[in-house]
């Protein structure tokens, strides 16, 4: 069986060169889609001889169907900017493409938050990212993508390495931009704001990931985690009040 490893790209110059690297032995054609970059992406990606394509970014289930419509190989792989396979799990792939045994397969992913793996507030994360070209696309929100695949589920040995945030300040940044994207998607939706989500949400994130995902094993990094997981949270509705407020003062 023939694999495209596809990955999304924007100002990606500091994992995507590594990334690259891990998937060398068994991708047969890697297919990049990116949204604009500014940095060394392109030229990072053109010196290991990369297709690069350009499509403008509006939300994430649109643009990774566009990049599984790029792709040509029978399996198709998929990878953010930030994420390396471990050796394992590269020779799983490969071992298990020779004769699959399932339409799709989960890779179990580990994150590595300002320096330290975290082992328990984001872990097990078993992601859906490995399938057959023709069995699978992508569906959600704005925000909540997901691989949906028509078949049978496997799972497989190894670890898919993600470096999430380079620091607090890129973590902000990114809740920050999901959060808008969130609102934005919602209010389209036809979602309306809850004073009692507000207030309650909040404080379900920062315990899920703490006391029920056992954050508090991950030290301080796992207490960081949980309380931007609450933030988020808060932000998000906060931003759908506030997507709702300007729509009602706009209205004649």
């Amino acid at each position: 069986m023939s694999l495209s490893v596809a990955i999304l790209t924007y100002n990606s110059e500091g994992k995507i060169e590594e990334v690259i690297r891990s998937i060398e032995g068994i991708a047969d054609e890697v297919v990049v889609l990116d949204s604009g970059s500014r940095d060394r992406t392109l030229d990072i990606l053109k010196s290991y001889g990369v297709k690069v394509y350009y499509r403008k970014f509006d939300n994430f289930v649109n643009q990774k169907n566009y990049l599984l419509s790029l792709a040509t190989k029978d399996w198709v792989l998929f990878l953010d900017d930030d994420e390396v396979l471990t050796p394992e799990l590269a020779s799983s792939i490969a071992e298990e493409l020779k004769s699959p045994s399932y339409d799709g397969y989960y890779l179990n992913r580990l994150t590595n938050y300002l320096g330290r793996w975290i082992r328990h507030a984001w872990y097990p994360d078993w992601q859906l990212r490995l399938a057959k070209r023709e069995k699978c696309s992508w569906v959600g929100s704005e925000v909540h993508e997901s691989l949906k695949v028509k078949g049978r589920i496997g799972y497989l040995k190894g670890e898919l390495l993600h470096y999430s945030y380079s620091s607090v300040s890129d973590h902000l940044q990114k809740i920050d931009r999901y959060s808008t994207l969130f609102a934005q998607g919602a209010l389209k939706r036809g979602k309306r704001f809850s004073l009692l989500k507000l207030l309650t949400s909040p404080a379900g994130a920062f315990l899920r990931r703490y006391i029920l995902k056992r954050g508090f094993l991950d030290g301080f990094e796992g207490f960081v985690i949980s309380v931007m997981a609450s933030y988020y949270t808060f932000l998000k509705y906060l931003k759908l009040w506030e997507l709702e407020r300007s729509e009602s003062s706009n209205r004649p």
